[in-house]
């Protein structure tokens, strides 16, 4: 399997991959992805192996003109791949780069979705994409399972890590995703700010993760708080596999699109998922979920808003809307 990034994507892929161990129990299994995301892959039972590609490296090299480090690499790389002797390399991302990743890897049989990216005569088959109505979580790779086995895919599941240790956590953490990669897809820090006072006072123990990038957003939430609510923030404080066993112990999940989020329903937490810019899964899971979207006619944009900066699929979403969503799934 080839899937490189990003973490909800990552998330997502697992649906595939523990479809494609339920058929296959005794085959060899191996998850190829890039630099970052080969930890959190390791914990997870139905891998045999997880393959680590290099790719800032690679860019670095081409970016400084060293073509002949960068020859060298790939070549050296496509050796170690090829003498795994694949019999399927199945691309489940459909970029040019997962493309070219499964053409070095060989294979007997190549397989991947159809996309607009270049590369798809590197592969021997293109699998359909899910219909514009199929709102699934995980709808590609539901699909792709299909046609591959027959069998029918289930919500992305998360085997929880062993060997990590954490903090004790009260029963009734909830814990908060409010950072991603992109400013169409942040619910408003006001928002937050509104959001966390309530939960507080309703008496819920508060946790909030992100990573390194986000301390600075974190930190304005935090100092708009009255002085009375108790936050836990560990946002650039742990690891990704140490922030994957705090949600799957807590109690339940609130959070924008982002793979943190993502990872609440992998590990079957009550999950409050909220979306904006982006097109919202609305079914599969098996725990409660609560996806809140307001299907505005600019919505989904994706990475072309044209709002101006004002975000209304988001800002129109109040702190009350996403409490009450909360209730309504821990009920």
């Amino acid at each position: 399997m080839i899937r490189l990034s990003a973490l909800g994507d990552l998330v997502f892929a697992t649906t595939l991959l523990n479809g494609l161990r339920r058929q296959f129990p005794k085959a060899q299994i191996d998850w190829l992805t890039q630099t970052g995301y080969a930890e959190l892959l390791g914990t997870q039972t139905a891998l045999d192996q997880v393959l680590d590609w290099d790719r800032h490296a690679w860019l670095r090299s081409l970016r400084q003109g060293r073509w002949i480090t960068l020859w060298r690499d790939m070549r050296a790389f496509r050796r170690v791949l090829q003498a795994r002797d694949y019999d399927w390399v199945i691309d489940g991302q459909g970029l040019f780069k997962a493309r070219l990743l499964a053409w070095m890897a060989g294979g007997r049989w190549r397989v991947g979705p159809r996309s607009k990216e270049p590369g798809q005569w590197l592969m021997h088959t293109l699998l359909a994409a899910p219909g514009d109505n199929d709102a699934r979580i995980a709808a590609s790779h539901r699909v792709g399972l299909r046609e591959l086995t027959g069998t029918d895919g289930e919500a992305p599941r998360l085997d929880r890590p062993a060997g990590v240790i954490t903090p004790p956590m009260a029963a009734n953490t909830l814990v908060l995703a409010p950072f991603t990669t992109r400013p169409q897809k942040h619910w408003p820090e006001a928002h937050w700010v509104h959001l966390i006072t309530r939960l507080s006072a309703r008496g819920f123990e508060l946790m909030m993760l992100g990573g390194p990038a986000d301390r600075d957003a974190a930190q304005r939430i935090i100092g708009a708080l009255p002085a009375s609510v108790r936050l836990d923030n560990r946002v650039g404080d742990t690891s990704l596999v140490e922030a994957t066993r705090l949600i799957a112990d807590c109690r339940a999940v609130i959070g924008v699109d982002t793979g943190l989020t993502h990872m609440g329903i992998a590990f079957d937490r009550p999950t409050v998922a909220i979306f904006g810019s982006t097109l919202p899964y609305r079914n599969g899971a098996r725990a409660p979920l609560a996806v809140e979207w307001l299907g505005l006619d600019c919505s989904p944009c994706k990475r072309s808003p044209t709002c101006g900066g004002a975000f209304t699929c988001l800002q129109a979403l109040g702190p009350t809307r996403i409490e009450a969503a909360l209730l309504q799934i821990l009920r």
